[in-house]
């Protein structure tokens, strides 16, 4: 919908910004995002039947009890039933209305699936019913997710690899198991540090980041994170560091990945 400033967004070999209007088109059924907020994101003055038929409408040949039977099966795919179909979003949960918004990214068997913050705008108790669809789905249909969120423990639960974002830009990327096993940012470490975990002889020290989160629009000068962080240097003050691989498959954007390591070694010699 928006023309993009700078960047490139590569799909399955072709750069999407260099794509004709006609050539998106064709794209567009292979992409879908489930949005955050499921209310909002479905049309009051619309029954469930014609929010999940309308991509099937635009993009396929899907018409009459051939398109009736094809809602039902996505109703039927994501919990509800054939029966919701004639309603409006207004007579449904929180969680519900989700789950048909999942219902309408199914229906053209995209590729990939944008999730952007999909459990935020839930309670509690329906955020991993949600989570556990959206793995169930993963599994059945094969597809690609891009879980957006702010929780670590969602993010844990459906990401089989994770990049860690701080004023916009890429910090760390790995896969799940190294990054919660061995944050090679201080970003990183901050958050997994703030994780609740509720087995008492597992609990450790939160990391508590001091001073103010700076303005994305006006970052601060070498590392955007040095004025947080426990760990900086002079050099972090001057020069910005580059997302570089470390290990296989883990990259970081830090000029001490080691960092852990070395806080280690400053508390075994102080006695802590």
């Amino acid at each position: 919908m928006l023309d993009a400033t700078e960047g490139e967004i590569w799909f399955e070999g072709r750069d999407l910004n260099r794509l004709s209007k006609e050539e998106m088109r064709s794209v567009r059924r292979d992409l879908q995002i489930i949005f955050q907020d499921p209310f909002s994101s479905l049309n009051p003055r619309m029954k469930v039947e014609d929010i999940i038929a309308e991509p099937l409408k635009v993009h396929s040949d899907y018409k009459g009890a051939a398109l009736k039977k094809r809602v039902s099966e996505l109703l039927e795919v994501v919990g509800l039933g054939p029966h919701h179909a004639h309603r409006h979003p207004h007579e449904f949960s929180g969680g519900q209305r989700q789950r048909i918004g999942i219902a309408r990214a199914l229906a053209l068997n995209p590729k990939l699936i944008v999730c952007d913050e999909p459990v935020s705008a839930l309670d509690v108790s329906i955020q991993s019913q949600i989570l556990n669809l959206l793995k169930k789905l993963q599994k059945e249909f094969r597809l690609t997710f891009i879980f957006i969120a702010h929780g670590l423990p969602a993010v844990k639960h459906i990401s089989d690899r994770i990049a860690v974002m701080y004023l916009g830009k890429i910090v760390e990327l790995a896969d799940r198991e190294a990054l919660f096993a061995r944050p090679r940012h201080p970003y990183t470490e901050a958050l997994i540090s703030a994780v609740p975990n509720p087995h008492p002889s597992r609990r450790k020290e939160r990391i508590i980041l001091q001073g103010d989160l700076p303005s994305p629009s006006n970052p601060p000068a070498g590392c955007s994170f040095h004025t947080r962080c426990p760990y900086a240097q002079p050099i972090c003050m001057e020069v910005e560091p580059e997302l570089r691989q470390i290990a296989e498959g883990h990259a970081s954007a830090c000029h001490f990945p080691e960092f852990n390591e070395r806080s280690s070694q400053v508390h075994r010699k102080a006695g802590i």
